[in-house]
């Protein structure tokens, strides 16, 4: 009878509690691929940059340097906006950091940016933290590196980080 009933209280505990341990331990950090520094043909090859000034009354209120990595082939995209409150700001040469958005891109500083890709699914990743450094910048040319974590809705985490050039 004793017997009989520790193999019930058995059966109860790994049949009953293992599930839910095995259920809560699955989550967006079990794909480690995702979760570790991918560099490997993830900046794509083509970089066409612009630059914007937004002026009222002849004084410049805010620059922003847009950057856009594209590839074809593989449908995929890195955008970046980096922007400056401050007109006299120099995107030339410099360090920017990667600010969280909550809105409209209108008035912020720092740099926004969005990575899609058609391995990584249809979710955009957005940018969530890193920097965008800037070494050379003139009409044709842009070099410069970054290093950015993006992260998807379902909470994925992608982490681009190398240099660029378009020259």
């Amino acid at each position: 009878m004793m017997y009989g009933l520790g193999i019930k209280i058995s059966k109860f505990v790994f049949l009953g509690i293992m599930p839910l341990l095995l259920i809560s331990s699955s989550g967006n950090k079990m794909d480690l691929i995702l979760n570790q520094a991918i560099n490997e043909n993830l900046i794509p090859a083509y970089i066409d940059f612009e630059m914007d000034l937004a002026e009222t009354e002849n004084v410049v209120k805010s620059k922003k340097l847009r950057l856009l990595f594209s590839d074809e082939e593989n449908h995929g995209t890195i955008e970046l906006v980096v922007s400056a409150k401050n007109g006299n700001t120099d995107f030339s040469e410099g360090d920017f950091i990667v600010q969280k958005i909550d809105g409209f891109l209108n008035g912020f500083e720092g740099v926004f940016g969005y990575f899609t890709h058609k391995d990584f699914g249809e979710k955009p990743f957005f940018a969530n933290s890193g920097f965008v450094k800037i070494s050379r910048l003139d009409n044709n040319h842009i070099q410069g590196q970054m290093d950015i974590t993006l992260v998807n809705d379902y909470g994925r985490t992608i982490r681009i980080s190398d240099t660029f050039r378009n020259f």
